[in-house]
């Protein structure tokens, strides 16, 4: 995948995010909550919690740090438990806050992303984290799309949802 396939596809999801999110007042944002009691905007903190990790990963800074994550959290949890952290510490933070997370997290992508080329994306995360072990050898564009547009239909799709069962 080229550079501008992956910035469309990315633009695309988002402008499908933001749509969605458009039609949500702040009670549907915080009071509609699932079976496990994430409401709209713990699945906002969540997304931009993972892109704000590879943006500060593409950007030479330490990933685990941009997502708010200690080195022995990234160690020693598992993704679930790492998840579950995020939750507790934002769950009673208001909507706005995390509408605000998850567009910073998506501006701070796109800042990443600028300078680099459609070679750069094919390098090995191993390039932009050497002390990374799991993965670590495949390409970093792998990582972007799991954090940005596969990641925001995922969700956007449990948020739907969420929403069709209120």
């Amino acid at each position: 995948m080229k550079k501008t396939q992956l910035l469309t596809r990315m633009a695309d999801a988002y402008e499908a995010m933001e749509g969605l999110l458009a039609t949500l007042d702040d009670a549907a944002l915080s009071q509609v909550t699932d079976a496990a009691g994430w409401a709209v905007k713990d699945h906002l903190f969540h997304l931009a919690m993972w892109e704000r990790g590879v943006a500060w990963l593409l950007g030479g800074r330490s990933r685990n740090e941009g997502m708010g994550i200690t080195d022995p959290q990234w160690e020693e949890l598992t993704m679930d438990e790492q998840n579950n952290l995020t939750y507790e510490r934002t769950r009673e933070r208001p909507a706005a806050e995390a509408l605000a997370a998850f567009r910073g997290a998506h501006r701070e992508m796109l800042d990443a992303l600028a300078p680099l080329s459609d070679e750069d994306l094919q390098l090995p995360y191993s390039d932009f984290d050497p002390a990374a072990t799991q993965g670590a050898d495949r390409p970093i564009i792998g990582w972007i799309i799991g954090d940005t547009y596969d990641h925001y239909d995922e969700h956007r799709g449990w948020i739907e949802a969420l929403l069709r069962a209120s």
